[in-house]
Protein backbone atom coordinates (compact mmCIF):
# COMPACT_ATOMS: atom_id res chain seq x y z
CA UNK A 1 0.00 0.00 0.00
CA UNK A 2 1.26 3.88 -0.85
CA UNK A 3 -1.32 5.40 0.92
CA UNK A 4 -3.61 6.04 -2.51
CA UNK A 5 -6.67 5.39 -3.76
CA UNK A 6 -6.57 3.01 -6.66
CA UNK A 7 -9.63 3.61 -9.12
CA UNK A 8 -11.68 0.77 -7.52
CA UNK A 9 -11.46 2.59 -4.13
CA UNK A 10 -12.91 5.83 -5.72
CA UNK A 11 -15.70 3.63 -7.32
CA UNK A 12 -16.84 2.50 -4.04
CA UNK A 13 -17.04 5.95 -2.60
CA UNK A 14 -18.81 7.26 -5.37
CA UNK A 15 -21.32 3.70 -5.44
CA UNK A 16 -21.92 4.65 -1.54
CA UNK A 17 -22.30 8.41 -1.95
CA UNK A 18 -24.60 7.70 -5.19
CA UNK A 19 -26.53 5.32 -2.17
CA UNK A 20 -26.96 7.86 0.37
CA UNK A 21 -27.93 10.56 -2.23
CA UNK A 22 -30.80 8.61 -3.64
CA UNK A 23 -32.06 7.71 0.02
CA UNK A 24 -31.90 11.98 0.65
CA UNK A 25 -33.85 12.57 -2.11
CA UNK A 26 -36.73 9.72 -1.46
CA UNK A 27 -36.64 10.84 2.16
CA UNK A 28 -37.52 14.47 0.77
CA UNK A 29 -40.07 13.33 -2.15
CA UNK A 30 -41.97 10.58 0.54
CA UNK A 31 -41.81 14.01 3.21
CA UNK A 32 -43.74 16.16 0.45
CA UNK A 33 -46.10 13.87 -0.36
CA UNK A 34 -46.81 12.60 3.25
CA UNK A 35 -47.56 16.40 4.31
CA UNK A 36 -50.09 16.40 1.33
CA UNK A 37 -51.66 13.37 2.20
CA UNK A 38 -51.93 14.61 5.76
CA UNK A 39 -53.94 17.88 4.61
CA UNK A 40 -56.25 15.94 2.75
CA UNK A 41 -56.81 13.44 5.71
CA UNK A 42 -57.26 16.93 7.92
CA UNK A 43 -60.21 17.86 5.51
CA UNK A 44 -61.84 14.84 6.07
CA UNK A 45 -61.33 14.81 9.74
CA UNK A 46 -62.61 18.04 10.11
CA UNK A 47 -65.81 17.63 7.60
CA UNK A 48 -69.48 17.85 9.65
CA UNK A 49 -70.80 14.46 8.98
CA UNK A 50 -73.84 14.55 8.31
CA UNK A 51 -76.99 11.57 8.47
CA UNK A 52 -78.92 10.98 5.81
CA UNK A 53 -81.99 13.79 6.92
CA UNK A 54 -83.49 16.49 5.16
CA UNK A 55 -83.27 19.15 7.94
CA UNK A 56 -79.85 18.54 8.68
CA UNK A 57 -78.79 18.84 4.98
CA UNK A 58 -81.03 22.04 4.47
CA UNK A 59 -79.66 23.80 7.76
CA UNK A 60 -75.85 22.67 6.98
CA UNK A 61 -76.18 24.49 3.31
CA UNK A 62 -78.43 27.38 4.13
CA UNK A 63 -76.28 28.37 7.16
CA UNK A 64 -72.67 27.79 4.89
CA UNK A 65 -71.36 25.20 7.49
CA UNK A 66 -68.31 24.57 5.66
CA UNK A 67 -67.05 21.22 4.45
CA UNK A 68 -68.93 18.10 4.93
CA UNK A 69 -69.72 14.68 4.11
CA UNK A 70 -72.91 12.62 3.83
CA UNK A 71 -74.39 9.50 2.62
CA UNK A 72 -77.46 10.73 1.11
CA UNK A 73 -80.00 9.57 -2.07
CA UNK A 74 -79.23 11.16 -5.37
CA UNK A 75 -81.91 11.58 -8.15
CA UNK A 76 -82.22 12.44 -11.48
CA UNK A 77 -84.35 15.50 -12.67
CA UNK A 78 -85.25 14.80 -15.61
CA UNK A 79 -86.40 10.78 -16.11
CA UNK A 80 -83.63 9.66 -18.67
CA UNK A 81 -84.18 6.58 -20.86
CA UNK A 82 -84.09 5.35 -24.45
CA UNK A 83 -87.48 4.01 -25.84
CA UNK A 84 -86.62 0.26 -25.49
CA UNK A 85 -86.06 0.70 -21.58
CA UNK A 86 -88.92 -0.42 -19.65
CA UNK A 87 -87.42 -1.78 -16.24
CA UNK A 88 -87.61 0.11 -13.07
CA UNK A 89 -83.75 1.07 -13.10
CA UNK A 90 -84.47 3.47 -15.62
CA UNK A 91 -85.73 6.16 -12.87
CA UNK A 92 -82.45 6.31 -11.33
CA UNK A 93 -80.57 7.00 -14.56
CA UNK A 94 -78.85 10.09 -14.63
CA UNK A 95 -76.62 9.93 -17.87
CA UNK A 96 -77.36 6.97 -20.45
CA UNK A 97 -74.76 6.83 -23.28
CA UNK A 98 -76.06 4.00 -25.90
CA UNK A 99 -73.70 2.65 -28.66
CA UNK A 100 -75.69 0.68 -31.51
CA UNK A 101 -73.11 -1.94 -33.47
CA UNK A 102 -73.73 -3.82 -36.74
CA UNK A 103 -72.24 -7.01 -37.95
CA UNK A 104 -71.18 -7.33 -41.68
CA UNK A 105 -69.46 -10.02 -43.09
CA UNK A 106 -66.08 -8.37 -44.34
CA UNK A 107 -63.78 -9.66 -47.19
CA UNK A 108 -60.25 -9.70 -45.59
CA UNK A 109 -56.87 -10.67 -46.57
CA UNK A 110 -53.94 -12.29 -45.79
CA UNK A 111 -50.73 -13.00 -46.22
CA UNK A 112 -50.16 -16.89 -46.70
CA UNK A 113 -46.81 -18.48 -46.51
CA UNK A 114 -45.57 -22.24 -47.84
CA UNK A 115 -42.91 -24.04 -49.32
CA UNK A 116 -42.66 -25.88 -52.64
CA UNK A 117 -42.00 -29.32 -53.19
CA UNK A 118 -38.24 -27.82 -54.05
CA UNK A 119 -38.15 -26.28 -50.70
CA UNK A 120 -38.17 -22.74 -51.53
CA UNK A 121 -40.66 -20.75 -49.14
CA UNK A 122 -43.12 -18.68 -50.84
CA UNK A 123 -45.57 -15.73 -50.25
CA UNK A 124 -49.22 -15.12 -51.32
CA UNK A 125 -52.16 -12.89 -50.60
CA UNK A 126 -55.50 -14.79 -50.03
CA UNK A 127 -58.84 -13.86 -49.42
CA UNK A 128 -61.34 -14.76 -46.52
CA UNK A 129 -64.48 -13.83 -45.18
CA UNK A 130 -65.01 -12.98 -41.57
CA UNK A 131 -68.29 -11.66 -39.84
CA UNK A 132 -67.61 -8.15 -37.92
CA UNK A 133 -69.41 -6.15 -35.78
CA UNK A 134 -69.11 -2.08 -36.64
CA UNK A 135 -69.92 0.98 -34.19
CA UNK A 136 -72.04 2.92 -36.18
CA UNK A 137 -74.13 5.31 -34.50
CA UNK A 138 -73.95 6.68 -29.96
CA UNK A 139 -76.31 8.25 -28.37
CA UNK A 140 -76.39 9.98 -25.02
CA UNK A 141 -79.24 11.04 -23.05
CA UNK A 142 -78.91 12.99 -19.91
CA UNK A 143 -80.75 15.12 -16.80
CA UNK A 144 -79.02 18.77 -16.49
CA UNK A 145 -79.41 18.32 -13.08
CA UNK A 146 -79.68 15.98 -9.91
CA UNK A 147 -82.01 16.40 -7.11
CA UNK A 148 -81.03 16.21 -2.78
CA UNK A 149 -83.14 16.40 -0.46
CA UNK A 150 -85.22 18.39 -2.88
CA UNK A 151 -82.36 20.53 -4.00
CA UNK A 152 -81.47 20.84 -7.39
CA UNK A 153 -78.05 21.18 -8.87
CA UNK A 154 -75.74 20.65 -11.83
CA UNK A 155 -75.15 17.48 -13.14
CA UNK A 156 -71.82 18.56 -14.52
CA UNK A 157 -70.71 19.96 -11.20
CA UNK A 158 -70.18 16.35 -9.62
CA UNK A 159 -67.97 13.90 -10.24
CA UNK A 160 -69.85 11.29 -11.57
CA UNK A 161 -68.48 8.22 -13.53
CA UNK A 162 -69.47 5.89 -16.37
CA UNK A 163 -70.23 2.54 -15.40
CA UNK A 164 -71.06 -0.36 -17.77
CA UNK A 165 -74.45 -1.44 -17.78
CA UNK A 166 -75.98 -5.02 -18.22
CA UNK A 167 -79.09 -4.76 -21.03
CA UNK A 168 -81.36 -7.16 -19.23
CA UNK A 169 -81.41 -4.75 -16.27
CA UNK A 170 -82.86 -2.06 -18.36
CA UNK A 171 -85.19 -3.96 -20.96
CA UNK A 172 -87.28 -6.85 -20.19
CA UNK A 173 -87.13 -7.98 -23.67
CA UNK A 174 -83.46 -9.68 -23.11
CA UNK A 175 -81.93 -11.52 -21.06
CA UNK A 176 -78.04 -10.67 -22.31
CA UNK A 177 -76.03 -7.86 -21.54
CA UNK A 178 -76.12 -6.22 -24.93
CA UNK A 179 -79.58 -5.98 -26.17
CA UNK A 180 -80.47 -7.65 -29.50
CA UNK A 181 -82.80 -6.08 -31.59
CA UNK A 182 -81.55 -8.76 -34.80
CA UNK A 183 -78.96 -11.65 -35.52
CA UNK A 184 -76.80 -8.59 -37.02
CA UNK A 185 -77.41 -5.51 -35.04
CA UNK A 186 -77.67 -4.83 -31.43
CA UNK A 187 -76.87 -1.97 -28.34
CA UNK A 188 -74.43 -1.84 -25.64
CA UNK A 189 -74.91 1.12 -23.02
CA UNK A 190 -73.07 3.05 -19.88
CA UNK A 191 -74.75 5.14 -17.45
CA UNK A 192 -74.25 6.92 -14.39
CA UNK A 193 -76.35 5.64 -11.78
CA UNK A 194 -77.99 7.55 -8.98
CA UNK A 195 -79.08 6.05 -5.74
CA UNK A 196 -77.34 6.28 -2.04
CA UNK A 197 -73.99 7.71 -2.63
CA UNK A 198 -71.35 9.65 -0.91
CA UNK A 199 -71.19 13.52 -0.98
CA UNK A 200 -67.76 15.37 0.26
CA UNK A 201 -68.63 19.02 -0.56
CA UNK A 202 -68.90 22.82 1.04
CA UNK A 203 -71.74 24.79 2.21
CA UNK A 204 -70.63 28.27 0.89
CA UNK A 205 -72.96 30.81 -0.83
CA UNK A 206 -76.24 29.24 0.16
CA UNK A 207 -75.31 26.35 -2.19
CA UNK A 208 -72.59 23.43 -2.05
CA UNK A 209 -69.25 23.80 -3.79
CA UNK A 210 -66.49 21.45 -4.55
CA UNK A 211 -63.67 21.40 -1.70
CA UNK A 212 -60.67 20.52 -4.00
CA UNK A 213 -60.91 20.99 -7.82
CA UNK A 214 -63.43 22.25 -9.92
CA UNK A 215 -66.13 19.28 -9.11
CA UNK A 216 -67.57 17.69 -6.07
CA UNK A 217 -66.29 14.63 -5.29
CA UNK A 218 -68.88 11.97 -5.47
CA UNK A 219 -68.27 8.25 -3.66
CA UNK A 220 -69.82 4.80 -3.95
CA UNK A 221 -69.04 3.72 -0.34
CA UNK A 222 -70.65 5.02 3.01
CA UNK A 223 -69.33 8.49 3.94
CA UNK A 224 -68.01 6.33 6.80
CA UNK A 225 -65.63 4.01 4.50
CA UNK A 226 -64.41 6.92 2.80
CA UNK A 227 -63.07 8.60 5.90
CA UNK A 228 -61.52 5.19 6.63
CA UNK A 229 -59.99 4.89 3.65
CA UNK A 230 -58.64 8.59 3.55
CA UNK A 231 -57.21 8.11 6.72
CA UNK A 232 -55.55 4.95 5.62
CA UNK A 233 -54.15 6.53 2.51
CA UNK A 234 -50.53 7.69 4.38
CA UNK A 235 -49.78 3.88 5.41
CA UNK A 236 -50.39 3.05 1.81
CA UNK A 237 -49.36 5.56 -0.18
CA UNK A 238 -45.76 5.54 2.13
CA UNK A 239 -45.33 1.88 1.90
CA UNK A 240 -46.02 1.89 -2.51
CA UNK A 241 -43.67 4.89 -2.52
CA UNK A 242 -40.93 2.97 -0.52
CA UNK A 243 -41.41 -0.20 -2.70
CA UNK A 244 -40.62 2.19 -5.80
CA UNK A 245 -37.51 4.02 -4.40
CA UNK A 246 -35.96 0.51 -3.65
CA UNK A 247 -36.71 -0.23 -6.91
CA UNK A 248 -35.60 2.66 -8.64
CA UNK A 249 -32.04 2.84 -6.00
CA UNK A 250 -31.25 -1.20 -6.81
CA UNK A 251 -31.52 -0.62 -10.29
CA UNK A 252 -29.35 2.24 -10.65
CA UNK A 253 -26.35 0.72 -8.03
CA UNK A 254 -26.86 -2.40 -10.30
CA UNK A 255 -26.81 0.08 -13.58
CA UNK A 256 -23.66 1.87 -11.90
CA UNK A 257 -21.68 -0.48 -10.98
CA UNK A 258 -22.27 -2.61 -14.43
CA UNK A 259 -21.54 0.28 -16.65
CA UNK A 260 -18.78 2.28 -15.11
CA UNK A 261 -17.57 0.43 -11.55
CA UNK A 262 -16.83 -3.03 -13.61
CA UNK A 263 -15.71 -1.69 -16.79
CA UNK A 264 -13.12 0.61 -14.48
CA UNK A 265 -11.71 -2.29 -12.94
CA UNK A 266 -11.50 -4.41 -16.12
CA UNK A 267 -9.55 -1.49 -17.55
CA UNK A 268 -7.45 -1.17 -14.39
CA UNK A 269 -6.23 -4.40 -14.54
CA UNK A 270 -5.86 -4.59 -18.34
CA UNK A 271 -3.21 -1.97 -17.38
CA UNK A 272 -0.83 -3.57 -14.98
Amino acid sequence: MDGKLDIKDFKIVAMILTLFSLVAVGFVINSKIQESVMDEVELYRKAIKLENKKDMYDYTVETEQGNFITTTDIKSVENVKFPEMDKDIASSIISIERKEFKETYDMKTRTVTYTDSKGKTHSKTETYWEWVWHLVDTNVLGSPEIEIHGNKYKTSDFAFWYQELDASKLISQTNRSEYYTGPHHKFRYIAIIGGKLTVFAKAAGGTIKPVNGNKIAVFEKTYKEVTKDVEESPKIKSVFFVVICIIVTLTIMIIEYKFFYKNCISQQNSNR
